[in-house]
């Protein structure tokens, strides 16, 4: 992990280009309602947002022969067209087809699968969608290239992973249309019309952390989105509650870690929901000039090989004295 001091300042000329509105506003920090969310960044026509400018910002400063080949390559695989729907549906139970969707995943090459009933709360202010479900799909990075972070190394391994991850969304909503079953891809980093995050917490990909991002049992916070909306019917998942929140009110790495001071102490009340949240307005400058950083979810603890196996273990055991203690 490269060290950076924590009395780093932004680039004037990132900055001249922010927007008065504040991205804590946009994201709904303080509101007290439940709303949906809105655009706050990677919006596919950044003129559509106030940030739009630091976000096309983002992409000339972070350029180069890599990334442009690797941006290149991602956007192909978008492109990439979807096989027809087959005219007659492939018969079988919500259990069977939930058994059948995780294991052609898994085989696609998505490190986690889970599956929820889509909530409108996730779909962004403007964007309305039918489908009934979702398939959220867990993209490892590799946590050694990921210790060059903020580096640019570690930018290119999470384009990379990106690309994957339109990659196996594609190829999984190809798989089910061609079984007969309407599916569509989404994936990252551009935002689409649902918000993943909750979603994959609903689908019981993990808790979220205090760095903002979610902790899975497997592979930490070390993973990236992917997924398929489909109308057909499946056997949903519950969230998996292990103890990795309570785990962070305790622990400060990520924030010692982080430059610009970003993630908060305490939990927040973002649009009626108390949780962690991360100081957009303070993450985002820091983020742009050093390829997406990723130093927070490199440094957690359930990230790192061989450390992340020992906490859930002790996580295990504590929950299972408190189980045993009389009420």
């Amino acid at each position: 992990m490269v060290t950076v001091p924590r009395n780093w300042s932004p680039d004037p000329e990132q900055m001249a280009l922010w927007p008065e509105v504040s991205g804590n506003a946009i994201n709904g920090l303080g509101e007290t309602a439940r709303r949906r969310p809105r655009h706050v960044y990677w919006a596919p026509d950044p003129a559509a947002i106030p940030h739009g400018k630091a976000q096309l910002w983002f992409y000339r400063r972070n350029a180069g022969p890599e990334f442009g080949r690797e941006r290149a390559l991602r956007q192909e695989e978008a492109l990439r067209p979807l096989p027809p729907l087959a005219p007659d549906p492939a018969p079988g139970t919500p259990g069977d087809w939930s058994a059948r969707v995780k294991a052609q995943a898994r085989a696609l090459g998505a490190e986690a699968v889970g599956i929820a009933r889509i909530d409108p709360d996730w779909i962004y202010e403007g964007h309305e969608i039918a489908w009934r479900n979702v398939i959220v799909l867990g993209i490892a990075m590799d946590h050694a290239v990921m210790q060059a972070a903020p580096e640019p190394a570690a930018g290119l391994e999470v384009v990379r992973q990106y690309t994957r991850g339109v990659r196996v969304s594609k190829a999984l909503a190809g798989w089910l249309r061609a079984q007969g079953h309407d599916a569509a891809p989404e994936h990252g980093p551009l935002a689409g019309a649902i918000s993943l995050v909750p979603a994959a917490l609903a689908a019981g990909l993990g808790e979220l952390g205090k760095h903002g991002s979610i902790i899975n049992r497997e592979l930490g916070s070390c993973f990236r989105l992917a997924a398929v909306l489909t109308d057909l019917e499946l056997e949903t998942d519950a969230p998996d509650i292990f103890g990795a929140d309570d785990f962070c009110t305790h622990c400060r790495i990520c924030a010692d870690h982080c430059p610009p001071d970003a993630i908060l102490a305490e939990k927040q009340t973002v649009r009626g929901e108390v949780k962690w949240y991360v100081d957009f307005d303070r993450c985002l400058p820091f983020f742009n000039e050093t390829a997406g950083c990723a130093i927070c979810v490199t440094v957690c603890p359930f990230s790192r090989p061989g450390v992340g196996e020992t906490l859930l273990a002790k996580l295990a055991r504590r929950a299972q004295r408190q189980r045993a203690q009389p009420e």
